[in-house]
Formats: C-alpha cells, sequence, structure tokens
C-alpha cells in the first residue's frame, strides 16, 4: 500500500465522521484528506487532492448519490470507492456494484473494519497499477496503405514477445476491416462499450471483447455486428475509461484508428504510449502522413512516442525515396515494413497473423523487429 495515503469522506452526518475520523486516525498509512457535504463535490477533489480512496455516506439520498457516484467512478476507475449505510439490503448492494463501488459496509462496522477494507483495497491497487498494460494507437494516412495490417501483426508479435494478452480495437465505424482479416464475426463490439451507461471497468471489456485466441482478444466495429438495429455511433467521450480498462486487463492493447476525428486522434494519441503513422511512398501519403505527424506535435506529443512507418516499402523504384520522405515529415529515420502481397494475401485468406500464415517470410521479420523495438523502448521508458 503506498505511504500516506489520502481518503476522502462524503457525509452530512456528524456521527459518521468521528467514525471514520477515528478509524483512520489508528491507522499510521492512511490520512484523511478531506470531509465533504455533496457527492458532487467528489468530482472536482479527485483530481487535484491526491487521494486514492473515497468513503461515501448514502443514507441522506441513496438512490441519488448512487446515481451520481456512477458517473464520477466511471471517469476516476483507479479511485478505491466505499458505501457506507446504516443499513443493508439487496437492492443498496445492487446499487452500489453497479455504480462501481469496491466495498459496502454497515455503519455499526466502520470502527473494527474501515481501515482494513481500505488497507486490501489500496493494497490490490497499487499492485495493479505497477501491471498496467500499453496502448498504441496506428493511424491510417491514406486508404489502402495497410494499417489494419499492421495493427494485426503487431499485435500478435507483441503477445509473443511479452507472453501476455493482447486487444485490438477496431475504431473504423465505416467498414471495420479487423473482422474481415481474421475472418470472426460477434454480437457487440467496442460501441457497446463506449455506449454503456454504465461503469466501464476491465470486466465489461472482457465480457464483451471477442476472443481470437485465449490471449489475443478482439473489439470489433460497428460495420461488423450481425444485428443492424443495434448499431449507433461512436461515443469517444468514453475513451479514457475504456483505454484505462483495457491498460488494467491487457498487457498491449493495439488500436486501428482509420478515419476518426481530429479532436480523437489527438485524444487517442494523448492516452497512448506510442502512435503509428502508417502511409506508402507515395505523395499524396506523405503529405496525409506530415498532416497526420504536424497535429500531434502540436498539440503536444512528445516526439520519441511517435513512430512513422513506410508500409509496403520497396527497395528499387518507389514513388518516393526513403531519404526524401524524411525530410518530407521532418523525421531522422523512418521504420519500413516490406512490400510483399503473396503473403499478406496469405494470411488474409487464411484470417490469420503473419506468424501463422508465413512464420518464415521476410514480412513476418519486419514485423517481429518492430514489436521488439516497442517492447523494449517501453521498458526503457518506464525505467526512465
Amino acid at each position: 500500500m503506498p505511504s500516506g495515503s489520502r481518503v476522502l469522506l462524503i457525509s452530512k452526518d456528524d456521527a459518521t465522521v468521528k467514525m471514520v475520523s477515528s478509524a483512520l486516525g489508528a491507522s499510521p498509512e492512511i490520512t484523511l484528506g478531506g470531509v465533504h457535504q455533496e457527492v458532487s463535490e467528489l468530482r472536482g477533489r479527485l483530481s487535484g487532492s491526491g487521494a486514492q480512496a473515497a468513503v461515501v455516506d448514502i443514507d441522506s439520498d441513496p438512490s441519488r448519490i448512487l446515481s451520481d457516484l456512477r458517473g464520477i467512478i466511471s471517469t476516476n476507475p483507479e479511485t478505491c470507492v466505499i458505501v457506507v449505510s446504516r443499513s443493508v439490503s439487496e437492492e443498496l448492494l445492487l446499487g452500489a456494484m453497479q455504480a462501481g463501488a469496491r466495498d459496502f459496509l454497515r455503519k455499526e462496522s466502520i470502527p473494527s473494519e474501515l481501515s482494513r477494507v481500505l488497507e486490501r483495497l489500496l493494497w490490490d491497487e497499487e499492485s495493479r497499477q505497477v501491471a498496467l498494460g500499453t496502448i498504441i494507437s496506428v493511424f491510417s494516412a491514406g486508404g489502402g496503405c495497410g494499417a489494419t495490417t499492421v495493427a494485426v501483426n503487431l499485435a500478435n508479435e507483441l503477445r509473443l514477445a511479452s507472453s501476455g494478452r493482447v486487444l485490438v480495437i477496431d475504431l473504423d465505424s465505416h467498414y471495420g476491416a479487423i473482422a474481415a482479416y481474421l475472418g470472426v464475426a460477434e454480437q457487440y463490439g467496442i460501441a457497446d462499450v463506449l455506449g454503456h451507461s454504465g461503469t466501464i471497468d476491465e470486466h465489461l471489456i472482457g465480457s464483451i471483447a471477442c476472443r481470437y485466441m485465449e490471449d489475443f482478444h478482439l473489439l470489433l466495429s460497428p460495420a461488423n455486428i450481425d444485428d443492424n438495429s443495434r448499431s449507433r455511433p461512436l461515443h469517444y467521450h468514453s475513451l479514457p475509461a475504456v483505454l484505462e480498462a483495457c491498460r488494467r486487463s491487457y498487457r498491449y492493447t493495439v488500436i486501428d484508428a482509420p478515419r476518426v476525428p481530429k479532436s480523437v486522434t489527438t485524444s487517442l494519441a494523448d492516452l497512448s504510449r506510442f502512435v503509428l503513422v502508417v502511409f506508402q511512398l507515395t505523395v499524396k501519403d506523405l503529405r496525409c502522413a506530415r498532416s497526420i505527424v504536424s497535429l500531434l506535435t502540436e498539440s503536444g506529443v512528445p516526439r520519441e512516442r511517435v513512430i512513422t512507418l513506410a508500409n509496403r516499402s520497396r527497395r528499387r523504384g518507389p514513388l518516393v525515396r526513403l531519404e526524401d520522405s524524411k525530410k518530407v515529415l521532418g523525421v531522422d529515420s523512418l521504420h519500413c515494413i516490406r512490400s510483399d502481397w503473396r503473403k499478406a494475401m496469405t494470411c488474409i485468406n487464411r484470417g490469420q497473423p503473419l506468424a501463422k500464415a508465413a512464420p518464415r517470410s521476410g514480412l513476418r521479420r519486419d514485423f517481429r523487429r518492430l514489436a521488439a523495438e516497442i517492447h523494449a523502448s517501453k521498458d526503457r521508458m518506464a525505467k526512465g
């Protein structure tokens, strides 16, 4: 458990405030960071208070407070919330669970149990923070540049390199190439997660994700969902909560994000450890790639997190030379994936990544090399 853990208390009841203060006073590792009367105050206090937990008294208006808590917890999933009440009923327990509370205590048990529960929750939270996964966004500089091939094979090679679970998210609401590439179908996808009105956590992600392999999961585009009557636009405002839940459940999350609005591009880049800008060595693609790189740089994304990737690169006869491409993009180096149409088509036709469909191909070696560099860079950045 982190030393000096701070807890916020929401309560209008003086007796409850005294019980909580007394219980926390007996624990040298936990301090009371503030007392507030309204649960609405919690939203503004969490960001600047340094609090890791909150104790919320719901007796003054149970249904309203639990409803307000649902929105607060969904945007602050790292905060451990404990609900306290004079009585416990099945309805209240269900409401607290749906809101995302970590525990529910009777007020009479606060003196004997509150410190122990907080210590357990904060210890678990610290352990989970150490193992948070990495988000990688893949942006396309033009239709047909192979960004989906990059996303699928990069995710698979990262899975093999790290021996951890990976997730691929398809944010292409128009075509949704991930499902076609891997030959899968599912009733639910990323739109269901983004549009979820309750708590967005790793359990929700796990229940909706398509299991392509045991350790390789997918959140499919709305374009791939069988029931067209359920199709709806993507609610991008929920992306931070969704990606935080993904980090808690997967070693790597790779997002295939073509044709997203500029605001979503910058938000994704800000939430990602690495950003790949995929293009072909053509004038059109380079112009688009330069616009994306400029947008990311101007929005404050560190240059070392942006990877410019020339896909389907040929040693002979490219339309634009590599050296000229570097100058256009303003970079010192480019990552290249060779052009091998036959091996790429073999993967698509079989619904398999290169590691299975063409394990000894040069194309697969390029992706393996890229994944190894990202995996090593992530570890260096974490140590730094």
